[in-house]
């Protein structure tokens, strides 16, 4: 049951970053309107993108599972654009390298809050004792 509700969380997780990201890209880059196709592939292979990250909880070198990661998610964007017709050129690429980063600096600043927090219980609670 654990496995089941990681893979959820992992999904849902993607699907979060991913309609946040087709809605910033149709706001400020493209001028044309979402269709039913677009919205549901772009929910679907955000999920996947989001069960591809489990490879970082996974005992695998960081370089390779960096690796897996972005190939994964680069094939997966490209089949994503495929299945809607859209253009692969190089602005996909460009703009896939910008989202990823700021994706990955977007979720390394949430870590660092946690970990603050985290931190910052455990001083209380020691402080108490």
């Amino acid at each position: 049951m654990r496995k089941l509700s990681n893979f959820i969380n992992y999904f849902f997780t993607g699907v979060g970053f991913g309609a946040a990201t087709y809605l910033i890209i149709l706001t400020f880059a493209s001028p044309s309107i979402p269709t039913r196709l677009g919205v549901i592939s772009v929910l679907i292979i955000s999920g996947l993108i989001g069960i591809l990250s489990m490879i970082f909880a996974m005992d695998v070198p960081p370089a390779i599972a960096f690796s897996v990661h972005i190939i994964g998610t680069f094939l997966l964007v490209l089949l994503m654009c495929w299945i809607n017709k859209w253009p692969i050129d190089f602005w996909l690429v460009g703009v896939f390298v910008l989202v990823y980063i700021v994706i990955w600096l977007i979720i390394i600043l949430s870590q660092r809050q946690t970990v603050k927090e985290i931190n910052s219980s455990i001083k209380k609670r020691n402080a108490k004792k």
